[in-house]
């Protein structure tokens, strides 16, 4: 009986260890848009008859923050959901220790991915050629 326990949490850990990083993903892919739709925003700025097209911006920008946001959330949550540290702490507190430990992970993880991203984005844009 322990085998088909210890089965099923290797399993839940690894099902939901990969919905977190791919949360992270969506994360960081969610924020680069966001800096694009800042981006599209301060060039329309000031441009006359275009304050349509900087309203519609603005609002995608903050739509896809609050994507980010989610995002980022979910994927804390799921983490904190599958570490296994501090097993024999109070049920409250070992959730909140987890959830403090998954953010930061969840953070660093999707600051790694943007950035990572975000190099290969900007060397895709340079001549190869001189």
């Amino acid at each position: 009986m322990e085998a088909v326990t210890g089965q099923k949490d290797t399993v839940r850990f690894w099902v939901l260890g990969a919905c977190a990083v791919l949360l992270s993903a969506a994360s960081a892919f969610t924020f680069l848009n966001y800096i694009g739709q800042g981006i599209v925003v301060g060039d329309l700025l000031g441009l006359r008859g275009r304050e349509a097209d900087v309203a519609t911006a603005q609002r995608w920008a903050s739509f896809w923050l609050m994507a980010s946001c989610a995002c980022f959330s979910g994927s804390s949550v799921t983490a904190a959901l599958t570490l296994p540290i501090y097993p024999d702490a109070p049920r409250v507190a070992k959730f909140i220790a987890r959830l403090v430990v998954a953010a930061t992970l969840s953070i660093v993880l999707t600051a790694l991915i943007a950035l990572v991203s975000f190099s290969i984005i900007a060397a895709s844009h340079r001549s190869v050629v001189h």
